[in-house]
């Protein structure tokens, strides 16, 4: 047994769960099947009537020692080896357990080829490996792969992925580079393979005493603790979220107190979205460690998923009180402070998270921009909105935020060569940013730069009709009205039924006190509006003003009939009824405006006779 100990720290292999090999081998593998294939078993382990009740491999540490998966062992009454020459092996018994790692030794009467152990290092990713192991036919065959990556067990202990299609009767078997040296041993859980390090089983001596297989105290190895923890750290780190839970949640059931078992499976309940689970699992790694600022953090983060804002404040505070070093946990808790509206405390989260010179602090230079739109400080939010934007400078909503900031520090141009700039980042967005520079100046009153932003969405689009509409607004409040009027019109062919357009032209001919047009706009507003009392009331104040009262009773009792209350459609009727010299119905309307709007009635009052 002298030659396990010479066994050096080695990875642990994590395969996909494949079919068996294929027949066709390539020349390196053939070469390893060579080297390997007389120091490898396979076991038919045997029930208590000597019915098979599993098939797996072995391989020899030295003449008549063989390591193979302790899950397969542990509920045989007996078990029998092939080599492979085909030769049968009595099996005499077990020298050593490892059930942490699923790890058995067992005495054969017989001998085999010990393999050699790989010094040094693992293989790099990308590296090939070999199993050799038993199929389920018993004959001793080989299997090649790739490592695609290394996951961490535990300190000291890491899993590869290995891309290996190896059958359940591989679990037992080496897995060996190039050389033929061995760096671990396959391990099959249900749908999951994997492969334990060598180290697994470096300090099991192999004892001068042998346990025969019937003498052993059976147990379902992946219903104890040891199996079912390392089948749910396994299943964890291969993303295998229901067997890690499964197999977690048995583990906690048979040792609450085992931390790294409650901290992995509120990782796992979080992962599948379970978050109340989850928080009463990182509630629990709390109380058994309460210094544990990792569980605090992930319980932070937790309840800012939950929108328990509250909650992840007082979780984050905690943190950062036991670690001020930890950014994550400030841009965190700024979320929380953000998310629930306390855009001061926000602000100074986010400043400390970017103080701490985390790698990339693009997030918090962006969301401290914001807090500081939302608490009206534009300076403040230009300023950090920069710094973002020197860590991603073509990113299309910092961009964005920077110019609503410009607007609102009064710095228009710089704004306004902001939104330029993202039609050449975002061209989709460029009728929204030339919109915003509309909306910009029209209400800084710069209707002349309003003009040139809506001229410019038509000329990018000349079917735009909203643009179309926006420019007769600037036009008509440049009081412009023939090109105010012009662009309506436009706007109008390319939607005939576009109604605020028509009312527009309605307007602007009344601001231009163009009463003959304005009544003919509005007229045919009520055509496209016919529901709306504001056209027949407009049409009726131009009849008024070309003095055609006999017509302007019409439009505004239509106005009054669809609005009862209209105050204003009253008290011109009023002044129709008595430049028609009808006193008794004006003094009608006195009376109804009376209720309606005692400040008209009064200045009503005064005009009737």
């Amino acid at each position: 047994m002298k030659s396990c100990k010479s066994w050096a720290i080695l990875s642990l292999l994590v395969l996909a769960a494949f079919p068996a090999p294929a027949s066709s081998q390539t020349v390196e593998a053939l070469k390893v099947l060579d080297q390997c294939s007389p120091g490898a078993v396979s076991i038919s382990f045997l029930g208590e009537n000597r019915q098979e009740i599993a098939r797996g491999s072995a391989f020899a540490l030295s003449e008549d020692v063989v390591v193979t998966s302790y899950h397969l062992v542990s509920l045989a009454f007996d078990a029998e080896a092939t080599n492979a020459k085909g030769k049968k092996l009595k099996v005499e018994g077990v020298v050593g357990v490892s059930k942490p790692y699923d790890i058995a030794l067992l005495k054969l009467k017989g001998k085999l080829q010990p393999l050699t152990a790989a010094a040094g290092e693992a293989p790099a990713v990308g590296a090939r490996v070999f199993a050799v192991g038993g199929n389920e036919a018993g004959q001793i065959v080989v299997s090649e792969g790739t490592i695609r990556g290394f996951l961490e067990l535990e300190p000291g202990r890491r899993c590869m992925d290995v891309s290996l299609a190896v059958p359940a009767s591989f679990s037992g078997s080496p897995v060996v580079g190039l050389d033929g040296r061995v760096i671990g041993i396959v391990l099959a859980l249900e749908r999951l393979k994997s492969v334990v390090p060598a180290n697994a089983f470096t300090g099991l001596s192999g004892s001068t005493k042998v346990t025969p297989l019937k003498d052993m105290a059976r147990e379902d190895y992946f219903a104890g603790l040891e199996g079912a923890y390392l089948a749910g750290r396994l299943s964890a780190l291969m993303d295998e979220t229901m067997a890690a839970r499964t197999y977690l949640e048995k583990a906690v059931s048979l040792d609450p107190s085992l931390v790294e078992a409650q901290a992995l499976l509120a990782s796992v309940y979080s992962g599948q979205r379970d978050l109340a689970a989850a928080a009463e699992a990182y509630g629990k790694v709390i109380a058994l460690d309460p210094g544990r600022v990792s569980a605090h953090h992930s319980l932070g983060s937790l309840y800012i998923r939950m929108q328990r804002f509250g909650d992840a404040v007082t979780a984050l505070q905690k943190v950062v009180a036991l670690d001020p070093g930890r950014a994550d946990a400030f841009l965190d808790l700024g979320t929380a402070f953000e998310e629930s509206r306390d855009f001061a405390r926000a602000a100074e989260a986010y400043e400390k998270y970017v103080a701490l010179k985390p790698e990339n602090p693009w997030t918090g230079h962006l969301r401290l921009g914001l807090c500081r739109l939302e608490l009206n400080q534009p300076e403040a939010a230009v300023a950090s909105l920069s710094e973002a934007l020197k860590l991603q400078p073509d990113d299309v909503k910092t961009n964005f935020s920077l110019a609503d900031a410009y607007t609102r520090a009064k710095n228009l141009d710089k704004a306004e060569a902001t939104y330029k700039m993202l039609v050449g980042l975002n061209p989709e967005g460029a009728t929204t940013y030339y919109g915003k520079i509309i909306q910009m100046y029209d209400e800084a009153g710069q209707y002349d730069k309003a003009i040139e932003a809506a001229r410019k969405i038509i000329e990018m689009n000349p079917k735009n009709e909203l643009a179309l509409f926006n420019l007769g607004i600037m036009c008509l409040k440049l009081q412009r009205t023939d090109d105010a009027v012009q662009a309506f019109r436009d706007a109008l062919a390319l939607k005939p039924d576009y109604a605020s357009a028509q009312y527009n032209i309605g307007y602007s001919y009344s601001l231009a006190k163009r009463w003959k047009e304005s009544v003919e706009g509005f007229q045919k507003y009520t055509e496209l509006a016919p529901d709306d009392p504001l056209g027949y009331l407009n049409v009726g104040v131009g009849l008024m003003m070309l003095k055609s009262f006999e017509q302007a009773l019409v439009p505004l009792r239509k106005c009054i009939e669809l609005k009862p209350d209209n105050a204003v459609a009253h008290y011109n009727l009023a002044i129709v009824y008595l430049n028609l010299k009808d006193n008794f119905s004006a003094r009608e309307v006195y009376k109804t405006l009376l209720d309606l709007n005692p400040e008209y009635a009064e200045r009503l009052k005064k005009l009737l006779r």
